[in-house]
């Protein structure tokens, strides 16, 4: 059983960070996940260390405003608000995710609505998740004040949050930080501070828990990938980074805690190229595929025509979309699809079958899953601690990009 309790270092010899992108299920190429994932594992983190109760308690949904209101049993309170409004019905619905764990967030929208769309297409659901893993923060800075280091996305149309600490696992000083990434109105996904991207006030918080310089592993989400997966019978676990670029060291020792661990395995060192120009590609390329639609509406006469031109329209923008929103397209130039630094990081994901996808149409990150996640990290964090001379060797051959590299994404900032 992996011992975790709070460190008194101010920083760790390493670093585990997990996001949620609310509202990115979908991306291009028939991707689909649950991108709460690697934040419902650092919540478990967090949890062991600090004791709190995360079950939704309540869930008030303002047909007047917009904003719905999450609140744990542990006294944590997350809103967000949903940009065309609340029905008394969705109203009635939401409450469906009372006595639910807040931590699972995805879960909760779907439990709640049934599924997930971002990109606009479904925005009460995804404020639903933004408020659940508002309320989870916030139940530790309840219970807990001073405690964590925490931080805004302070950017515009940004509405979450980062919480991290420093803790002790199995003796080891490991510095952790739990990412929500959101959009204002249900919006999204909009994930330009994932993974270690150090801007703004999250680089701050990064910064001092020292994860501006650890060799870090990457938390991230539970998918289906049909170009790569296409005939998966098992779940696994996926360890990625590119080669050339991302930390051979964290790497290995993913991928040697998932085989410690008795999972099954899958790995790849090619992932998330860097400096292609790819999300400036497929946007422009997704562009074009909308225009194409909006030229042949534009000429359609028939109601059978123009449905169905409208139907395939709304595809794109449900999912598809989702694969270029989700970041600028230079910072991801710089970081990859995973929001990762060069040099520091190798990434842990979660790859689900390809009949689970065919049942349940969105997968959904349980709680049995986190427990997997746990198991891989209590066996990768000593094997990463024992090689973290090489892993920093391998960040400085790697020349890690600064925050200065990033200016001129946010010259406000």
């Amino acid at each position: 059983m992996m011992k975790i309790s709070k460190s008194n270092e101010s920083s760790g010899i390493l670093g585990i960070t997990g996001h949620v992108g609310a509202g990115h299920v979908h991306t291009n190429f028939g991707f689909v996940q649950d991108d709460s994932a690697g934040f419902a594992v650092i919540a478990c983190l967090l949890r062991k260390a600090f004791p709190v109760r995360t079950t939704i308690s309540s869930v008030e949904a303002d047909i007047d405003t917009g904003i719905v209101t999450v609140r744990t049993e542990g006294g944590g309170i997350g809103t967000a608000r949903a940009r065309r409004g609340i029905t008394p019905f969705e109203a009635t619905l939401a409450r469906l995710a009372i006595g639910m764990d807040a931590i699972y967030s995805q879960t909760v929208a779907c439990t709640a609505f049934g599924r997930i769309y971002g990109q606009g297409v479904l925005e009460l659901p995804v404020a639903l998740q933004t408020a659940t893993c508002l309320a989870v923060v916030n139940t530790f800075e309840k219970n807990y004040p001073g405690q964590f280091v925490t931080g805004a996305e302070d950017m515009p149309g940004k509405v979450g949050k980062v919480i991290g600490t420093v803790l002790e696992i199995d003796d080891i000083p490991v510095s952790v930080m739990a990412i929500i990434n959101a959009s204002e109105g249900g919006l999204g996904p909009d994930e330009d501070l994932e993974g270690n991207i150090m801007l703004g006030d999250k680089g701050r918080a990064l910064k001092e828990l020292g994860l501006d310089a650890l060799p870090t592993i990457i938390l991230e989400s539970k998918a289906y990938a049909p170009a790569v997966f296409k005939d998966n019978r098992e779940e696994m676990f996926w360890v990625r980074m590119n080669k050339e670029v991302d930390n051979p060291t964290v790497f290995n020792a993913l991928i040697e805690g998932i085989r410690a661990a008795g999972l099954p395995c899958t790995h790849s060192d090619t992932a998330f190229p860097r400096g292609t120009g790819d999300m400036e590609k497929a946007t422009r390329e997704l562009g074009e595929r909308i225009a194409a639609l909006g030229t042949a509406l534009a000429a359609a006469s028939t109601a059978r025509e123009k449905v169905s031109l409208v139907g395939e329209l709304a595809t794109i923008v449900s999912q598809d979309a989702g694969g270029v929103t989700f970041m600028s397209s230079d910072l991801h130039n710089l970081v990859g699809g995973g929001g990762i630094m060069p040099g520091m990081c190798a990434v842990l994901s979660m790859v689900v079958s390809e009949q689970t996808v065919k049942t349940w149409k969105i997968p959904a990150f349980t709680a049995q899953d986190a427990d997997h996640y746990l198991a891989i990290l209590e066996k990768a964090v000593p094997v990463l601690a024992d090689g973290i001379d090489q892993a920093k060797k391998e960040m400085t051959e790697r020349s890690a990009f600064k925050e200065e590299a990033f200016a001129f994404l946010y010259p406000e900032k």
